[in-house]
């Protein structure tokens, strides 16, 4: 199985406390072999995947990293670790997560893959259909002539997506099938697309935070440290797939088929 998080928001140097705020509220499901973090720096696009034995927690897997936009993800398309295999995927600027059962889908890749331009289809590296929902994804971005558009819009990403997803689900009709539970997320530092199609998923805002442990901040602080204020300004929008008990209350669970878009305004758009 694998599951996402992703997080948008106001103040980079403030990732570490945002996630803090979710430590005991959200989970990335049971144990998985891989887990990896996507984030993003002016205009680099980094990544660091590990091996994990246990669960992997959100303050180890971004130690150290300040951004605006991140994707915190666990499962891998192998069985063995292999970085280019662990989630969140990467091309270009955008990254890739998925939430569900990436082997389940794999009757869709064939299709998938045919229909995708030579380009993309030379830059697939193994043969999961999760990956090549990715490249539809991306191909869909390419045929809008969006791919290489930092400022693509919040409707086409979503659209994109959807496409994407589309293709995967006519392939199993085909088939006399149906499409396996999944939720799928992409994002290129500026709009968030998430899709639910069967798998659990979830978003939720944050706005300001009142305490932080981490930086010794609570209701006796003084309003004029720039610390303070920074932690009362801060803004955020997460989101999460998997099964949750304990988000916070302004937390939602998306609609089945229901396409969640967080544009740089931070609003919450659905489709």
């Amino acid at each position: 199985m694998a599951d996402f998080l992703a997080i948008h928001h106001t103040d980079a140097s403030l990732l570490p406390c945002l996630l803090r705020r979710l430590k005991g509220r959200a989970t990335l499901g049971p144990p998985e072999n891989a887990a990896g973090l996507g984030f993003f720096q002016s205009d680099d696009v980094l990544v660091r995947k590990r091996p994990v034995a246990g669960t992997p927690t959100f303050e180890k897997l971004t130690e150290g990293v300040e951004s605006e936009a991140a994707v915190i993800a666990t499962g891998s398309l192998t069985r063995a670790f292999a970085e280019e295999s662990t989630f969140p995927l990467r091309f270009k600027r955008w990254l890739f997560a998925f939430g569900g059962n990436p082997a389940s889908l794999g009757p869709a890749h064939g299709a998938l893959i045919a229909d995708l331009p030579d380009s993309l289809r030379r830059a697939a590296r193994g043969e999961s259909a999760a990956e090549a929902i990715f490249f539809t994804f991306l191909s869909r971005l390419r045929d809008a002539g969006q791919l290489d558009n930092v400022d693509v819009s919040a409707d086409g990403t979503a659209k994109a997506l959807a496409a994407a997803v589309g293709a995967a689900e006519r392939a199993f009709e085909k088939d006399g099938a149906r499409l396996p539970p999944l939720a799928a997320l992409a994002t290129n530092g500026r709009v968030i697309a998430a899709l639910r199609r069967g798998h659990p998923l979830w978003v939720t805002r944050i706005d300001g935070l009142e305490e932080c442990a981490r930086c010794e901040i609570g209701p006796g602080s003084k309003e004029l440290d720039p610390r303070t204020r920074a932690h009362r300004a801060v803004r955020a929008v997460v989101v999460l797939s998997g099964a949750q008990e304990n988000l916070p209350d302004q937390a939602r669970e998306v609609a089945e088929g229901e396409i969640v878009v967080v544009p740089r305004t931070l609003e919450i758009e659905k489709i």
